[in-house]
């Protein structure tokens, strides 16, 4: 890509991919309940399926959306049952014993990200605004996914290193207890911003 395209596309993605919704807020509670190493298997996971959802946004899979939308209904209200279940496990850690509680897993990454539908209007965006149809298609797909997730690798581990700087000041006890309610809540009110979207 030409630099000034590479800088639209930059000023077009990142504030979308960065911007709080479901995985960055696990990414930053993971981080600051488990560290960064810990929260590695969910964000390798996120990020593995973000390759083949954007992949499959790129060769078709946003038009079998756009004409059945009955599937993007089923998806969001299955994302969202699946974040309350995860803002009900940070209101339980809120009060329980750090030791008693496991950092989210690589399971529980595809689950999140199977279930994003914020991030499906990444790739979307992307393609709609970036892809060219006039050159190869295919070698366009897949350099503009590699480019996203590129992306969205650096801005995850962004939340999970900030989340780790979150740990540092938030050590004690009535602190992580705080954490746990703070990202539960933040958890409950994505659900709610996408039940009411």
């Amino acid at each position: 890509m030409p630099i000034e395209t590479t800088l639209l596309w930059l000023a077009t993605l990142l504030p979308i991919v960065i911007s709080p919704g479901p995985a960055n807020i696990l990414y930053a509670a993971s981080g600051s309940t488990f560290g960064i190493r810990a929260t590695l298997p969910f964000w390798l996971a996120t990020n593995i399926v973000s390759v083949f959802q954007a992949l499959a946004i790129g060769f078709g899979l946003g038009y079998l959306l756009s004409n059945y939308p009955h599937l993007t209904l089923m998806l969001k209200y299955m994302g969202i049952i699946f974040l309350l279940y995860l803002a009900f496990k940070f209101f339980k850690m809120s009060n329980t014993v750090k030791e008693n509680i496991v950092p989210l897993t690589f399971k529980d990454g595809i689950i999140i990200q199977l279930f994003n539908i914020k991030f499906l209007l990444v790739p979307t965006i992307m393609f709609s605004q970036f892809f060219q149809s006039e050159t190869d298609s295919y070698t366009q797909i897949f350099i503009l996914t590699f480019h996203l997730v590129s992306l969205t690798l650096a801005t995850s581990m962004v939340w999970i290193m900030g989340g780790k700087s979150l740990a540092y000041i938030a050590s004690k006890k009535e602190t992580q207890q705080i954490q746990g309610t703070l990202f539960g809540s933040l958890l409950c009110l994505t659900a709610l911003w996408l039940l009411i979207s």
